[in-house]
């Protein structure tokens, strides 16, 4: 694994970010399908705070605090104590890219790591954890937000397109 590759990857994923998340209104972006589901607003909002909190965190104290704990926390408490569908949009995506950077910057400013490097496992995770393991996550979760960002778009144009139907694309993500 190419650690290079992923940061590059990481750096593009923030502009695909910026880039799926143009055009919403403040209304469509708390819009949610159901209850239960997350909106594209509450989304970025836990993005940004995973990015701060989670990520990035992380992999500092397996770097060089590998006896420290790992943080405690509830992303599904997040979305509500943090309000997160009452945030503004715009804002939100602009500190999620703001974030975004600063990630990017203090990976490569790191100049190369050893991936290998454990954590002890106390805490949150309990179990050990290796740099590398934390990256190539930390790339997952976003490619798993960018294709929940992507459904939710397409969930918000079928409910705003009636009494049209996208049938004719040939795509329909409840049978995928």
């Amino acid at each position: 694994m190419d650690q290079n590759s992923i940061i590059k990857q990481l750096e593009r994923n923030g502009r695909v970010y910026q880039e799926l998340l143009v055009g919403f209104t403040q209304q469509q972006a708390i819009w949610k399908p159901s209850p239960e589901r997350w909106s594209i607003l509450e989304t970025v909002c836990h993005l940004i705070d995973i990015e701060i909190e989670d990520f990035r965190y992380d992999l500092e104290i397996t770097l060089f605090h590998p006896e420290q704990s790992w943080p405690s926390f509830s992303i599904e408490d997040w979305v509500v104590d943090r309000k997160y569908n009452e945030r503004n949009l715009r804002i939100s995506v602009e500190k999620l890219h703001e974030e975004r950077n600063k990630s990017v910057d203090w990976l490569s400013g790191l100049g190369g790591f050893d991936l290998r490097a454990t954590h002890s496992g106390k805490g949150f995770r309990r179990e050990p954890m290796r740099a590398g393991d934390i990256l190539v996550s930390w790339l997952a979760h976003d490619h798993s937000h960018i294709r929940q960002i992507a459904r939710l778009s397409w969930e918000l144009l079928k409910k705003e397109a009636v009494p049209y139907s996208s049938e004719y694309s040939g795509y329909d993500y409840d049978g995928e």
